[in-house]
């Protein structure tokens, strides 16, 4: 009888066991799938943004004036073409900066000590926007990226 009640038992436990593992997969993959979902999303974005603006070849500088509105600046190369530069700056900061610890006994023996950690970050980039035109105002090329 005691036997039969610790076989019962056992076989409780692992039943329970195999739902948590079940469990715990299901959760795991979720997350490897909103993992996904995201950098899918990300490199999606990313990509119709290039399209967008690299569609505009072929197009009237006048179009992309009135609808983009002023250019940053504007260069002639040696050939004639026309040079309209777009540029957008991005700057920022984040992270958190946590210091660290010494506590010592009167007579100067380490009892505890705790290194900072330092997580902080920073950036600086530009955004750019090229587009080439021939002498019939006509965007011929579009080239974009970061300086």
């Amino acid at each position: 009888m005691k036997n039969l009640i610790l076989f019962s038992v056992f076989v409780s436990c692992l039943s329970t066991t195999s739902s948590i593992l079940k469990a715990q997969t299901l959760a795991s993959n979720n997350t490897k799938a909103r993992a996904r979902y995201n950098k899918d999303k990300v490199y999606a974005t990313t990509q119709r943004k290039i399209f967008n603006i690299t569609s505009w070849a072929g197009a009237s500088i006048s179009d992309l004036l009135a609808k983009w509105g002023n250019f940053t600046r504007k260069n002639e190369l040696p050939n004639g073409i026309m040079v309209y530069s777009f540029e957008y700056t991005y700057s920022g900061s984040g992270g958190k900066y946590t210091p660290g610890y010494t506590v010592t006994d009167q007579f100067g023996n380490v009892l505890e000590e705790k290194a900072g950690k330092d997580n902080t970050y920073s950036y600086n980039f530009t955004e750019y926007y090229d587009f080439y035109v021939d002498k019939n105002q006509f965007i011929i090329h579009v080239k974009t990226g970061n300086r």
